[in-house]
């Protein structure tokens, strides 16, 4: 493990977080007033009505299939009879499905 690795893989993610957590700490004792639920007007264009759940259900997806491919060992796929390449081929087909979703949500709400 050389030392880029080290950086990007070790230290950012936890600098990430820190920086995360330090400024949601920020926030709220600094802008208590400035949280707020209001919906200030979000699903006032049919854009957004349409955007706005389709990235969320894409990443949401997406980030479940990450967590599920990480975490479903494979004597589980083995006994219920799914070979590697099935299992590969649904994956990336499930996974292009998502990603295009979230893409086509973000790239709708960045034109709004």
């Amino acid at each position: 493990m050389n030392s880029t690795d080290i950086l990007l893989w070790v230290a950012l993610p936890y600098l990430t977080i820190a920086v995360f957590v330090t400024g949601m700490f920020w926030r709220y004792k600094y802008d208590k007033f400035g949280w707020t639920t209001r919906s200030s007007q979000l699903y006032e264009r049919k854009v957004i009505r349409i955007a706005s759940p389709l990235f969320h259900l894409g990443i949401l997806a997406v980030l479940g299939g990450h967590i599920m491919g990480l975490l479903i060992p494979e004597n589980w796929t083995d006994s219920a009879g799914l070979s590697e390449d099935s299992y590969h081929l649904m994956a990336v087909g499930l996974g292009a499905v998502s990603g295009a979703c979230t893409l086509f949500g973000i790239s709708l709400l960045i034109y709004r």
